[in-house]
């Protein structure tokens, strides 16, 4: 071949790629203002956002006793649902193709579970009034979270009183569910994360059985501002063990929990669970086994061996095997041990 034949042969490379260039360019730019139009056109629909609940839902005890554990959880998250696009015609072939060429985009956050121990147990007279009041507590606990980098934290036994605390220490730069979303006492389960890095989607709740009684576990779908992707996150706290015989309760909830995390991964991005499940071993080899999940300290379980990782406490953080862990820190500190009696789990989540 001679040189004119190369040079011809470049040309037409080079031209074809700037034309596969202009046309990803414009595919991007005609999505764009097709979205842009579906909006603001007077004749066509508005997009609605996806439902989000004014507080958690509540399963009656006599429900949850007839009910199996698939029901309760399919029928308290059937509300969520994906933002209703209103596109014209064709549109959403060519949003398929722009998301084809852009990829998704991965990222990282800091995910933590922190049972932060109730402000009326450490009031006068409570079980644990050895310790500082809970609004001193919960500004100790705000400088941990800042401290570890979190913008995902599971709340475990806070009460309004330190959620106030919280969202004062935080300077209001994080939002809570529910938080006081009940108007009352809060609920002693709250999801907290970083506005600044994450926008919720969804705010829902399942119900399990709890020291006699029902209690709602909050969880979110929330959207991650820089790349737009979303992950769910479940926080849980289940019966404790005491000579009560809270071992039938912890079980329910456990098969509650575990369907619950089965019906979200239906929705194909990753799923997190997250609390005090007042439980070691059994809690580690219970997710892994009926749920798929892995645990952010490692353990394993196939083949019928399940090999759980130590040390652990009754505090868990699982995800779906789509993310990656690392960094795992079991926190039992002089910083931790003057809040609460638990241990604070932290992890980075490496979504792919």
């Amino acid at each position: 071949m001679n040189d004119d034949d190369d040079r011809s042969s470049s040309e037409r490379l080079g031209v074809l790629a700037t034309v596969g260039g202009v046309v990803a360019i414009v595919l991007v730019v005609v999505v764009a203002n097709l979205l842009g139009r579906s909006g603001s056109d007077d004749d066509a629909p508005t997009p609605q956002a996806a439902a989000v609940p004014s507080s958690p839902l509540s399963t009656s005890a006599a429900d949850l006793a007839t009910m199996s554990p698939e029901e309760i959880a399919s029928s308290a998250l059937e509300e969520r649902g994906e933002v209703a696009q209103a596109l014209p015609s064709g549109a959403k072939s060519l949003a398929n193709a722009a998301e084809a060429l852009a990829g998704d985009q991965p990222f990282d956050f800091v995910l933590t579970s922190f049972n932060i121990l109730g402000s009326q147990h450490t009031a006068p007279g409570g079980a644990a009034s050895e310790y500082a009041p809970g609004r001193i507590r919960t500004e100790w606990a705000a400088s941990l979270v800042n401290a570890y980098g979190s913008s995902v934290v599971g709340l475990q036994e806070i009460q309004r009183d330190q959620v106030d605390a919280l969202d004062r220490a935080l300077g209001g730069t994080w939002d809570f569910w529910p938080g006081e979303a009940l108007g009352g006492g809060g609920v002693p389960q709250s999801l907290m994360w970083s506005s600044a890095v994450w926008t919720p989607t969804f705010q829902g709740s399942i119900t399990v059985p709890f020291m006699g009684g029902t209690r709602p576990q909050p969880v979110v779908r929330l959207q991650h501002n820089e790349t737009g992707r979303e992950i769910y996150v479940l926080n849980i706290h289940n019966s404790p063990r005491d000579a009560q015989g809270r071992e039938p309760e912890r079980d329910k909830a456990m098969a509650i929990e575990a369907e619950a995390v089965n019906e979200l991964k239906k929705d194909g991005i990753p799923v997190f669970l997250v609390g005090d499940f007042n439980e070691h071993d059994e809690a580690f080899c219970y997710f892994t086994s009926r749920a798929g999940m892995i645990a952010a300290n490692g353990g394993s379980n196939s083949g019928g061996r399940c090999l759980v990782p130590r040390p652990n406490r009754v505090d868990w953080i699982f995800g779906t095997p789509d993310i990656d862990f690392s960094g795992f820190l079991l926190d039992e500190g002089p910083a931790v041990r003057r809040i609460t009696d638990h241990a604070v789990l932290t992890t980075t989540v490496s979504v792919p």
